[in-house]
């Protein structure tokens, strides 16, 4: 089934999950390994974190209205529309968006937290995926359960490891572990990303990549054959961070994550560069 074949044709429940949302919009991947690439972006509301460097405040509590654009982001938004949704609508939205997926193939479920809503996710990802789009889930990775219900519908994920030092939270590393586990055992594209800070903590950091060197060396087969890279993302100035890290700091970063792991990248917010949404 291709993205030109429209909503309505699909084998749909009579009742369709409803989910909270932000906005809709379609731009480029500022972010990780996919960098550069056209897509649909669907931002869910709500987070049960509150890191010092949250770029997107607007997305932590539920909002009332969600903004959809029907295509780039520029200007007011097309439609303003009550919360919750249902996922047939977010499907329509996002074919509309991609310009019948002539415009963007991907689409990326971020936030917020999107696994807040994974019920919802499961089912939007299960119909776009039978209209032809390549799901990204862009998730904080310490929601393992969560992650179960929605990891069949998707394509790629890029997860976080939130240092505390970072981050001003604790942090769960055994839900860490099993979420990163969970998306190394599938077949799936994916990468970890750690946002880097003046302040970060190094023994975090060498905690975090032993980790991931575990789970590199513990896996077999697609994975042997295709790690996960570790993306250093230089902070951007937001909330309650005012300061970058120096590229001192990141490069002593990079050459001890590389004693460990084989792809190690650093990755600034591309999109915030260039002025993108």
């Amino acid at each position: 089934m291709t993205c030109k074949q429209v909503v309505g044709d699909l084998m749909l429940p009579k009742v369709s999950a409803k989910g909270n949302l932000s906005e809709i919009y379609l731009s480029l991947q500022g972010e990780g390994i996919w960098v550069g690439i056209p897509m649909v972006f669907v931002r869910t509301t709500g987070c049960y974190r509150r890191c010092r460097y949250c770029d997107t405040e607007f997305a932590l509590v539920a909002e009332k209205r969600a903004r959809i654009w029907l295509g780039w982001r520029r200007g007011e938004p097309e439609l303003i529309v009550d919360n919750p949704v249902t996922a047939q609508q977010v499907a329509e939205w996002v074919l509309q968006a991609s310009g019948q997926g002539n415009l963007a193939n991907w689409v990326s479920f971020t936030g917020g937290e999107p696994l807040l809503q994974a019920e919802f996710l499961a089912e939007l990802g299960a119909m776009l995926k039978r209209l032809g789009f390549r799901i990204l889930l862009e998730t904080e990775g310490g929601l393992p359960d969560r992650l179960e219900k929605v990891l069949p519908f998707v394509n790629a994920v890029a997860a976080d490891i939130k240092l505390p030092s970072t981050t001003g939270e604790p942090l769960n590393w055994n839900e860490a572990e099993r979420f990163l586990r969970m998306v190394a055992e599938a077949p799936v594209q994916a990468c970890v990303k750690i946002v880097v800070t003046a302040d970060i903590d190094e023994g975090e950091f060498e905690r975090a990549v032993e980790l991931l060197a575990q789970l590199q060396t513990s896996q077999s087969g697609f994975r042997r054959f295709c790690p996960m890279a570790l993306i250093l993302q230089p902070v951007t100035p937001a909330r309650f961070v005012t300061e970058t890290p120096s590229m001192k700091l990141l490069l002593h970063l990079v050459s001890l994550a590389q004693q460990k792991l084989v792809d190690v990248r650093i990755v600034p917010q591309v999109h915030k560069l260039v002025q993108l949404p």
